[in-house]
């Protein structure tokens, strides 16, 4: 066998980065779309061409190898050539969001050092002064005629190209502490990940892919590389951005869209709209990606009984810092009909280029396990946080030389189809009154009520002694459900630790950019409203009236009425009327919804007439304000 020389081992290796694969894909098929908008399409020569001119600019200030460069990322076709220009270049790319305040950017400046700033000049004009050199993404507007595809690259840029491992991107996740971390994704890693997406989604050239996710979150990789390598069409329609069902269905409709790669929360919404019957979904639609939060059976169930088989749907699992998937599931069809609302939905089984491990935290069998990650596709970990990095990157757990591992903080529950559910976070559980609870069983469970679209249960409080669960949800549009219903299932299903105090239906659910839940918004909205409606509930308890000047006992009786569905006079005995545990649950929650007093299980055994309870409501009210 003839040895290579160390520049062609260099051109070997540096085959199977992004920038490579993409111009092999040019010459293979040049005249095939590669990006689709609602104004033009760009073949994959076109592609190849703009990528290689830019990156030419990109050379000419100075960008290489070893550097990085923010990419001012909107959803543009020219955003897609900004982030292949700058692999192409042999630099990272770290894409932010245009419209950052400016000490969001500053503070990505910080974190990632970025050698220049690459935009459009529009962009580019509104951007606040970060000290750092501008650079237009000047594209061609036009493809000379009878180049076939990309230009030969400038003499050195061959050297300039990057290799499998070298710094692809730099993608910023957010921290528990409130400073986002910077993850470092090498070439390797897209690679990898790409490499086992595209036989899993079935991609060919034939598929025209939606870019819906923003350029700033790992998700759009997902979309972008396994439709590019694989010859496929990339369409990009900014009416996306609406985050809307119609606006959805109307570019499905008109690009004839075959792929999509949604959020969970988009998909729940998708999945009541379409069962209520307003619209289908179109037939060049063969797979709806979904991921980022836990699926609910009732919707998998709901999906498959209103949409077609053809439709596959895919439930993935995965983070930024394993870059992409590392775990799906087939859900839909049959097997999605069958299932049960308190079933759970799995994550599946890894893809061929993960490795894992679960790592037990006690000794109980069954007992839900934490995931570690581990293969080729995991990040280097974070720029600027060795801790950090070193907390979340470990050595294999309970194995020797068996290389890195990411902790994912998420747990899973082994199924008997060998596959994985997940079980809820390490960092969302809390402990309440001494018992350890996770937040997710909760919403699992207000999320199996019918009639709900879309819940989230979180703590509120300011003090971590004594905090309270909180459950929202927002009824479906099809026989919604009420906040009694929704807290009768729960009483029903949920342990006592794990029954939120409070239950309120709301119009929608503030998301993030992402798509996922804003789980911080709500907490902190209904912590203040909490806060504010102690204090003023104290002063009236303690009076012995309500906000309407009406006597406490009198109010309480009529709790006491509404909860058991008869009349209840103030001296009456709750149980005596037949109350039973569901009937207490019911008084508890309207009594801490109307008067923001918190009571317990044996508050009321303890005091089981309207009188007794208002005297030891207003007892402790008092005996509170002394304290305070």
């Amino acid at each position: 066998m003839t040895a290579l020389s160390a520049a062609d081992a260099a051109v070997a290796r540096r085959a199977d980065t992004v920038p490579a694969l993409l111009a092999d894909m040019a010459r293979r098929t040049p005249g095939a779309p590669a990006l689709i908008t609602p104004a033009r399409t760009i073949s994959h020569s076109e592609l190849d061409y703009f990528t290689a001119s830019l990156a030419e600019v990109l050379r000419e200030h100075g960008v290489g190898r070893g550097q990085r460069v923010m990419v001012l990322a909107d959803r543009t076709w020219q955003g897609v050539v900004s982030l292949l220009a700058v692999l192409r270049a042999g630099a990272a790319y770290v894409p932010v969001d245009p419209a950052d305040p400016e000490d969001r950017l500053r503070l990505v400046v910080e974190l990632t050092a970025p050698a220049a700033v690459l935009g459009r000049a529009e962009l580019l004009a509104a951007l606040p002064g970060l000290g750092i050199p501008l650079i237009p993404a000047a594209v061609p507007d036009g493809f000379p005629a009878g180049i076939p595809a990309a230009p030969p690259d400038s003499p050195g840029a061959v050297a300039e190209f990057p290799s499998p491992d070298d710094l692809a991107y730099v993608m910023l996740t957010s921290g528990s502490t409130g400073t986002p971390k910077a993850v470092l994704v090498p070439h390797r890693a897209v690679t990898s990940a790409a490499g086992s997406l595209v036989p899993l989604f079935g991609i060919t050239p034939a598929d025209r892919v939606l870019h819906w996710t923003s350029l700033i979150w790992d998700t759009s990789s997902e979309e972008i590389y396994p439709a590019l390598l694989s010859g496929a069409a990339l369409v990009i329609d900014g009416r996306v951005e609406a985050r809307s069902i119609p606006a959805l269905l109307a570019v499905l409709r008109e690009h004839r869209i075959t792929v999509v790669d949604l959020s969970t929360a988009m998909w729940n919404e998708l999945v009541e709209h379409l069962a209520s019957g307003h619209e289908e979904l179109f037939p060049d639609l063969r797979l709806v990606v979904i991921g980022g939060e836990a699926a609910q059976a009732r919707t998998v169930r709901l999906w498959s009984e209103c949409v077609p088989d053809r439709v596959r749907l895919l439930n993935t699992y995965g983070q930024t810092e394993t870059v992409m998937v590392t775990h799906a599931a087939e859900l839909g069809g049959p097997a999605g009909r069958a299932l049960q609302d308190s079933d759970p939905v799995p994550i599946g089984r890894p893809l061929p280029h993960i490795r894992q491990a679960l790592v037990t935290r006690g000794p109980g069998q069954g007992e839900p396990a934490e995931l570690w990650i581990g293969g080729p596709s995991l990040a280097w970990g974070y720029a600027e946080r060795p801790a950090l990095t070193a907390a979340a990157f470990r050595p294999a757990p309970g194995e020797d030389g068996g290389g890195r591992f990411y902790r994912t903080g998420d747990l899973v529950r082994p199924l008997r189809d060998g596959s994985f559910a997940h079980a809820g976070r390490v960092d969302r559980q809390l402990k309440l009154r001494g018992v350890r609870v996770e937040p997710g069983e909760g919403e699992r469970a207000i999320m199996a009520c019918r009639g709900v679209a879309a819940a989230a249960v979180f703590p509120v409080g300011n003090d971590p002694e004594h905090l309270r669960l909180f459950g929202v949800f927002v009824p479906s549009g099809t026989a919604p459900a009420t906040e009694r219903e929704v807290a009768e299932y729960c009483a029903r299903r949920l342990p006592r630790a794990l029954l939120p105090h409070r239950i309120i239906a709301l119009t929608a659910l503030p998301m993030l950019r992402t798509g996922k839940v804003d789980r911080a918004t709500l907490q902190a909205h209904f912590t203040a409203e909490a806060t504010s409606a102690e204090a003023t509930s104290a002063e009236e308890i303690s009076a012995g009236t309500t906000s309407a000047g009406q006597p406490l006992t009198a109010r309480l009786a009529e709790f006491f009425g509404e909860s058991l569905g008869a009349s209840c006079g103030p001296d009456d005995s709750l149980f005596e009327l037949g109350g039973d545990s569901l009937t207490v649950t019911r008084l508890i929650s309207l009594v801490y919804r109307e008067l923001a007093a918190e009571l317990t299980f044996h508050d009321v055994f303890d005091h089981p007439s309207p009188r007794e309870l208002a005297q030891f409501i207003g007892g402790f009210a008092r005996s509170r304000g002394e304290h305070q």
